[in-house]
């Protein structure tokens, strides 16, 4: 008899691209999503996300080395077949943009807003910075997110982590807030932006496989 229990698994790789004052990032996210098989119906529950790589770049490295370590990342055979790559393009021009759908990599663009609501545009998403926030606590909270600590740089994610807060605005919004203005957050946005996505396909019902 088969057995009726199963994961679905993909891999998500998210890119905050950095600018002159900070770093890009690259992570790839292991994304599983359980399922049981019952009378020719997948059920399907909550998505596990693991951090698998991480790949934080000098600061100052051009964005054409970046675009070509990034198709490196998501040409390997370890990260699965096209891989979907959700970038960080707010405010970084359309000629950057550009140098990435010229690789073939077609990313997924994620435009960090003020707003209250998500909106899209063919690949493009206006997100607002509160959801990307908030998705990497609610996956923390439920323990549905983890890094793997032999990762060269599972320590600065956890710094990361432990140095931005979810801050609830007298408006009821929610941010990243630092505590200190030498603190980055490159790692951690570069994972929200993945981890959003893949949540985002949870609720429109699908998994990328």
């Amino acid at each position: 008899m088969d057995n009726p229990y199963g994961h679905e698994v993909e891999h998500i790789l998210g890119l905050d691209l950095g600018q002159s004052a900070d770093p890009s990032a690259l992570t790839v996210t292991r994304r599983a999503v359980p399922y049981k098989e019952s009378d020719g119906t997948r059920r399907r529950g909550d998505p596990q996300y693991a951090v698998v790589w991480i790949e934080r770049f000098d600061l100052g490295t051009p964005y054409p080395e970046v675009v070509r370590r990034t198709a490196a990342i998501q040409r390997a055979p370890e990260t699965g077949e096209s891989p979907p790559l959700v970038m960080d393009a707010t405010g970084i021009g359309a000629p950057v943009v550009d140098a990435f759908h010229e690789e073939g990599l077609r990313p997924v663009e994620i435009i960090f807003t003020s707003g209250d609501s998500v909106t899209q545009d063919g690949d493009t998403y206006r997100v607002p910075k509160q959801d990307l926030a908030t998705t990497v606590q609610t996956l923390l909270q439920s323990d549905r997110l983890t890094i793997a600590k032999d990762l060269d740089q599972a320590g600065q994610l956890a710094r990361e982590m432990k140095q931005f807060r979810v801050k609830v605005t007298p408006s009821g919004h929610a941010r990243f807030e630092h505590a200190s203005e030498t603190d980055t957050d490159d790692i951690l946005l570069s994972l929200a932006c993945a981890t959003w996505y893949g949540e985002r396909q949870s609720r429109a019902g699908f998994v990328i496989v």
